[in-house]
This record gives C-alpha cells, structure tokens and sequence, in this order.
C-alpha cells in the first residue's frame, strides 16, 4: 500500500512540473500571432509587403529582438524592433520588409521568431501572384489554435480581419 501512495505522490509531482514547464512557455506560443501577410501588393512590391502581428492573449508582451523570416531573394530575417517595443492585449503591429521583397509565385512561409530563436508562430505556404490589395488573413481574426483558417481577401490592415 505504501509503495503505491509513493508511485501515485511521484506520478502527481512528475505531471506538474511538467505541466508548469508546459503552461510557462505556452503563453507566449500563443500571445502574438501573425494575423495578416500582404505578399503581392498594387505596383511595386519592395518596401510595400507587410505582416500584421496580433496579441490575441491577455498580457502585453515585448517583443524587442524579435523577427520575421523572409526567402527572398534569399532565406533571411528581420528584426522586428531593436528596441523596446511592448504588445497589450488586442493591439496589432504592422511590420514592413524594408528594401526586400517577398516571393510571390512560390511556397513562401513566413515565421515569427523570438529573441532567442525560437519560433512562435508560422504561416502556411502561401502563393499571391495576383497584384492587388488582397492579403492572406487569419480567420477568423486571430484565429483559432484549434483550426488554422487562412484566407486570401480584401486587404484590412491594422483592424480586424473580415
């Protein structure tokens, strides 16, 4: 009976701590999303693509160090804020890619990476050979981590996706 009670007390601490480890890196998983991706906008793409960053939780988050990759014309990344820059709850962030332009007749995966590497959110490929104001969005609007719906449509940068 003793050797039981200790298996079952073992069991319980084991799960946890693992479940404490979970719940301590889930949030931020979760906090910012990439909400909106404009690969293939009207006219000229360089300095005109732009990803939209989402905080769907319910605290703010700083996101200085963090970064955008791009494939492009070669794989890379882009550093979202050197400084300081804080997310609250609900506030949207639009990133542009400065002097590049993103593929737009390929696959082109676009992840959110934080200061250490680590990736926290990625979009599916995506394809927009279409030269216009409609960007891949997340619906419904920050979608849900439950199922991922992307959708090509008119454009609504810095407010919620339609």
């Amino acid at each position: 009976m003793r050797v039981r009670g200790m298996v079952v007390l073992l069991a319980c601490v084991l799960l946890g701590t693992l479940f404490a480890a979970f719940a301590a890196d889930a949030p931020a998983a979760r906090t910012i999303v990439i909400n909106e991706v404009e690969l293939n906008p009207n006219g000229l793409d360089r300095d005109a693509e732009w990803v939209e960053l989402l905080n769907v939780g319910s605290t703010t988050v700083d996101v200085v160090g963090w970064s955008l990759t791009y494939d492009y014309p070669i794989d890379g990344v882009e550093i979202i804020a050197t400084e300081s820059l804080v997310i609250r709850p609900g506030q949207r962030v639009v990133f542009r890619y400065e002097g590049l332009r993103l593929r737009n007749d390929a696959n082109t995966v676009i992840r959110l990476l934080d200061a250490a590497g680590a990736v926290i959110d990625e979009t599916p490929a995506f394809r927009d050979v279409y030269d216009n104001a409609k960007t891949w969005q997340r619906v419904p609007d920050g979608g849900d981590p439950l199922l991922p719906l992307w959708l090509l449509r008119d454009g609504t940068k810095n407010a919620a996706n339609a």
